[in-house]
């Protein structure tokens, strides 16, 4: 029998693992920044496609406490 060589390198393993959990954490915190709009009104469509896409995490981290600050989702979108 010949021993079988895995289909990726552990290193190239590693980084997909590594990319994975990275958009995992950010379509995690983009639904949480709708979660907290939609408690002050409908989210339009187009503003919940640029949150549900973006993947910087500084960027969703400033959306994030951005949310927490205001008490609109115009507010929201006036200083996204």
């Amino acid at each position: 029998m010949t021993e079988q060589k895995p289909v990726f390198h552990t290193d190239t393993w590693c980084l997909l693992h590594a990319e994975a959990h990275d958009l995992g954490v950010a379509e995690g915190k983009a639904k949480c920044i709708l979660e907290i709009l939609s408690d002050y009104g409908k989210v339009p469509l187009g503003i919940q496609e640029q949150i549900l896409c973006q993947k910087n995490p500084s960027q969703l981290e400033r959306w994030f406490l951005l949310a927490r600050q205001v008490r609109s989702v115009e507010a929201f979108i006036n200083r996204m």
